[in-house]
């Protein structure tokens, strides 16, 4: 080839290319990775008991290829919005965080803390795959993956007597545990305290509340039956976590280990509401043997209020969302018929 300054430079640009593409980082799906699973929950808990069996099925499939271990009871020093903004940032590969506290970063993850949305968890199984699309797309721009979901047992009340009615609502210090419960139970007449689970004990040991708004499962763990002697079932929230990863993290896995994650998040989608169906009975029947009243079926009166209560706080949320809310909130009137 003749030597022309415009084929030295040919020749130089190809160079510089050649090498520009050389110096990118190749991915090597054969090496091991190494995942965190963050949970601010006990270990014991149904989101603890739920990770490991995704974690188990995962390494059924890849063996070696992915280690995940997974961090119970907030050991990594995150919580809730901690978890998102840690997964998103690359500090944790992947957390199990409840949507109800997520509120901040937007507000449709209150979905799931709106009263009375549906009646059973099989419906609220059918609310998940409703709005999962969104779900997902909210997890997507924040640089993270939506994999499967876990519900909470429905709320319901422990108390000193069975909330049945309008008298025993009115001024019930009730511990409550998001904005929109406060706001519903103040609504139908309580007096309301948001306080975190880690607080609780303290609170009811020295009468500062008389009511405990939270699961049979919940109650079961907290020992109630210490405090108080009566569970009412309201089914008023069945709140959600979902199973998160970081885009990036994913994106360095292999194909093979991609599709096992993807079978693996099936599974434990299915395990997951199983389990938490199982937890419902076995609260009620701890709390029997403790010598608790449980009334299984929401009382009419005490359910017309609080369901009364609850409308405003919906009506805002829907102004909050928009479209998006309204569109899956008018699919969830179908289920609740």
């Amino acid at each position: 080839m003749r030597i022309t300054r415009r084929n030295v430079l040919r020749l130089s640009a190809g160079m510089v290319a050649a090498s520009a593409v050389s110096a990118l980082p190749r991915i090597s799906y054969a090496a091991p990775r190494k995942w965190g699973l963050a949970d601010e929950y006990d270990p014991n808990s149904l989101t603890g008991i739920d990770c490991r069996y995704f974690i188990d099925e995962v390494k059924k499939r890849v063996g070696d290829e992915l280690e995940i271990t997974y961090h119970g009871g907030g050991t990594l020093g995150y919580k809730s919005v901690d978890q998102f903004s840690a997964v998103e940032d690359g500090l944790v590969e992947s957390a199990i965080t409840l949507t109800s506290q997520l509120s901040g970063i937007d507000p449709f993850f209150d979905l799931t803390s709106l009263p009375f949305l549906v009646p059973t968890l099989a419906d609220m199984r059918k609310v998940w795959k409703i709005a999962k699309p969104e779900f997902t797309k909210i997890f997507a721009a924040h640089n993270m993956v939506a994999l499967w979901a876990m519900p909470n047992a429905p709320s319901g009340i422990h108390a000193k007597m069975p909330i049945d009615g309008v008298e025993a609502l009115k001024g019930l210090r009730i511990r409550t545990y998001d904005a929109i419960g406060t706001k519903t139970f103040k609504a139908a007449g309580a007096s309301p305290l948001q306080i975190a689970w880690a607080d609780l004990v303290p609170q009811l040991s020295t009468g500062g509340v008389d009511a405990v708004l939270t699961s049979a499962d919940g109650g079961m763990r907290l020992s109630v039956w210490d405090y108080v002697n009566n569970f009412t079932a309201m089914n008023y929230v069945m709140a959600l976590f979902v199973m998160h990863v970081n885009k990036d993290a994913w994106d360095k896995l292999s194909p093979k280990a991609r599709k096992a994650l993807e079978e693996a998040s099936e599974l434990a989608d299915d395990y997951a509401w199983k389990t938490t169906a199982e937890s419902v009975e076995k609260g009620y029947q701890a709390m029997e043997a403790h010598g608790m009243k449980i009334t299984r079926e929401p009382p009419a009166e005490a359910f017309k209020v609080l369901s009364e209560a609850a409308k405003p706080v919906k009506e805002e949320w829907v102004k909050k969302v928009g479209d998006r809310g309204r569109k899956v909130l008018n699919e969830v009137a179908k289920i609740a018929g």
